[in-house]
């Protein structure tokens, strides 16, 4: 069990002499999950329906694509480097952690020094510094140490709103028919081999009467396994990113220009995978000289947050690519799995700045296209299936240039108000862990409870985590609005979830807490936010005998 716990710290951010450099995920810390049952069964929390392992124990415990992506080094950020005073206990002899603290001095880094070689902690290392290593790795064995601040996440700096574009027309009219499928890889391809290769099939049944013109994927691994045995890998290029998202575009009908990946956000502590990135490529239509801005995201964790800097800045980070790397006058069109529905703040931020397109219905709606198209320009959308996903693969069409006058005067519903009436409709979570997702989730912020406002104290299981939190708060129903979960509380000494009736609190940033709302709740704000959300980058004027149209469609 010793073995197995300190192979897991492994996974902490590292501590130095100023608890300030980061470790990188050993291979022991992989064995440790595989093997080590206590890693398996410690937690209360079972397995998230996305990024995570598979139940079973150690013969079913495969890892997530990003998890063994990180097997080759990936390292934990500095905004995992632990937080100020409050939420926060520093251990004291007699308690459990001090004695964790204190092996780990005195026998583990002397007897055992290449478990954390990583790591940068000596025998002479701070009391501090090891507390947090243990913290990280296994944060029921020890609360945040106090003392140790922690610094401005690097996905805040320069978080702002661009000025984005109407897409110039090319020579003659272009349909972009786009796709966005999360593969479930280490279930689907690792653990099923494939699954008789239902994924590529699904994408080759809807090829017809048009084949999709661009593809992105999340939890992709290797393309070549879903295109090359249903005969798709002739006609498409495709390319691996980082944090297992993969791309893809029809080489029949468009150029590439340039491509990359640029790291937009980062989980939260608490649910810890690494970086998020955004997938990109500027394309060229041969036909039409069309050009096209194309970008692919897998949201950062836990669902609804927008990661260790929320989801306003994890948008504007997407967005600024989009307008760094694309060029005045490119079609944009951005597809993923942002581990966010309609109810977080992060797709509210993109569809003020982007066309909301087409959202799935997938734990609440967190596959989703957005666009710089007007929202009449869309000419088809459907929800695919899942071809043995946990995900539907889902996919819309869009035209640029020459819309038909029975387009323009056609019933459209934008996209936006729908999706936000669904979250407490179709959409909405159950209690079910494969169907629970939590309405909006802060971190690092507390919500003050209001006095004379309903309002109940939770530990043991309730507080393992905000997740957990946030399920018994939705499962109380109307009454609870809100929960805030501290990762200390003097009160109760250990991790506390408090919930309270007040849908619309007062917030604060403060270390070691996190906050959030019920479905509910953030479901009425969405509602307020959809009604405000860009319809199109162009004034639209039908002729007057026509009745015409609005000149500010925002």
């Amino acid at each position: 069990e010793i073995l197995c716990f300190f192979a897991a710290g492994t996974f902490a951010t590292s501590f130095a002499r100023t608890v300030a450099s980061m470790v990188f995920i050993s291979r022991l810390s992989l064995v440790a999950l595989a093997f080590c049952p206590s890693l398996a069964s410690a937690a209360p929390s079972p397995l998230d329906a996305d990024d995570e392992c598979a139940a079973g124990g150690a013969e079913g415990c495969a890892l997530s694509a990003l998890q063994r992506r990180a097997r080759g080094g990936t390292a934990l950020s500095s905004s995992e480097a632990l937080g100020a005073e409050s939420g926060c206990h520093t251990a004291l002899p007699g308690e459990a952690c001090y004695n964790e603290i204190m092996w780990a001095k005195t026998d583990g880094l002397i007897n055992h020094p290449e478990w954390y070689v990583a790591s940068g902690l000596t025998p002479d290392s701070s009391d501090a510094a090891v507390q947090a290593f243990v913290h990280v790795g296994q944060p029921g064995k020890c609360a945040r140490p106090c003392g140790i601040v922690k610094p401005k996440a690097w996905c805040l700096e320069g978080a702002a709103a661009p000025t984005l574009w109407a897409p110039a027309a090319g020579t003659g009219p272009t349909q972009i028919k786009i796709l966005t499928y999360n593969l479930f890889w280490w279930n689907l391809f690792t653990a099923k081999g494939g699954n008789g290769n239902s994924a590529g099939h699904l994408i080759k049944d809807n090829t017809e009467p048009k084949a999709f013109d661009v593809m992105g994927f999340q939890e992709c691994e290797d393309l070549k396994r879903v295109f090359e045995p249903v005969g798709l890998l002739d006609d498409y290029e495709a390319f691996q990113g980082e944090h297992a998202i993969c791309m893809a575009y029809n080489k029949k009908a468009w150029a590439l220009i340039k491509n990359g990946t640029v790291n937009v956000g980062e989980d939260m502590p608490t649910k810890y995978y690494g970086r998020r990135g955004a997938q990109w490529m500027r394309l060229r239509h041969l036909q039409t000289g069309q050009k096209l801005f194309f970008a692919n995201h897998h949201g950062p964790l836990s669902v609804n947050s927008g990661g260790v800097c929320g989801g306003e800045a994890t948008a504007f980070n997407i967005l600024q690519v989009m307008a760094t790397e694309a060029e005045v006058g490119d079609a944009l069109v951005l597809v993923g799995d942002f581990n966010a529905n309609a109810a977080s703040l992060t797709i509210q931020t993109l569809w003020m700045n982007l066309v909301q397109v087409f959202a799935g219905k997938s734990f609440g709606g967190v596959d989703n296209i957005f666009s710089n198209v007007d929202f009449t320009d869309v000419v088809e959308t459907k929800i695919m299936g899942s071809g043995g996903s946990d995900h539907d693969a889902i996919y819309a069409t869009v035209q640029i240039g020459e819309v038909e006058l029975a387009s323009m005067l056609k019933e459209v519903q934008p996209q936006p108000p729908k999706a936000a009436s669904e979250l407490t409709g179709a959409a909405k979570p159950g209690h079910d862990w494969q169907e629970f997702w939590c309405g909006q989730i802060e971190d690092a912020t507390e919500y003050i409870m209001t006095e004379g406002v309903w309002n109940k104290s939770l530990t043991g299981e309730a507080a393992y985590d905000p997740e957990h939190c946030c399920r018994e708060c939705q499962a109380i129903g109307e009454q609870c609005q809100s929960f805030v979960w501290k990762d200390f509380s003097e009160k109760v000494q250990g991790r506390e979830c408090l919930l309270s009736g007040n849908g619309q609190p007062t917030k604060k940033a403060m270390d070691g807490f996190v906050s959030g709302l019920a479905y509910t709740a953030s479901a009425a704000l969405a509602m307020r936010s959809a009604q405000g959300a860009k319809q199109s980058f162009r004034a639209l004027a039908a002729p007057a005998a026509l009745g015409g149209r609005p000149a500010d469609m925002r």
